[in-house]
């Protein structure tokens, strides 16, 4: 479906049920998410559910995967915050890819799907605040803190960017690459 330097996204399939599992039962990758999945099926229900939407709303979550290998690397997309209705960009990796810039470089690609793509005007992003790595990603797409907030049933930072932001940000890179 969508594309980067390093890596491919696509809805994930029935078949990726094991590898979500390793991730979401992983307590160290899910401790700013959600409490840790303790069954198969609980994963495969997730990717059904997020599956759901690509068809009707053209929004959810993908599989991310490395070109180079085919491993599976995490996931990341966009979803629609159910507490104000924007859409948010999120993604998680499993821990063999962290520290390879994969979460911004698959969020990247989110943000310009739903810019171009989908036409939104504005992606927000929240995250626990302890979880300094997701913020940092937040901060290299160009977004901007724009407090905290209650979401997912927990009080969470909020970051915002707004297509002209965005649209700057990228006639920049093309300038300067």
């Amino acid at each position: 479906m969508l594309e980067t330097e390093r890596l491919f996204l696509r809805p994930f399939e029935e078949s990726d049920a094991d590898a979500v599992f390793e991730m979401r039962r992983d307590e160290e990758i899910m401790r700013f998410i959600r409490q840790p999945q303790t069954k198969r099926d609980e994963s495969l229900n997730w990717i059904k559910m997020i599956s759901q939407r690509w068809e009707t709303e053209r929004i959810g979550f993908c599989g991310v995967f490395e070109k180079a290998t085919g491993d599976f690397v995490g996931w990341c997309g966009l979803w629609q915050l159910k507490e104000t209705g924007e859409i948010e960009v999120g993604y998680a990796l499993a821990k063999a890819f962290w520290g390879n810039g994969y979460a911004t470089e698959a969020a990247r690609r989110m943000l310009e799907y739903g810019f171009e793509t989908l036409g939104l005007e504005k992606i927000v992003a929240v995250a626990s605040p302890e979880n300094r790595s997701s913020q940092n990603v937040m901060k290299r797409l160009g977004m901007e803190f724009i407090g905290l907030g209650r979401f997912y049933e927990n009080e969470l930072v909020q970051y915002v960017i707004e297509r002209d932001e965005w649209e700057k940000r990228r006639s920049e890179t093309v300038a300067e690459g």
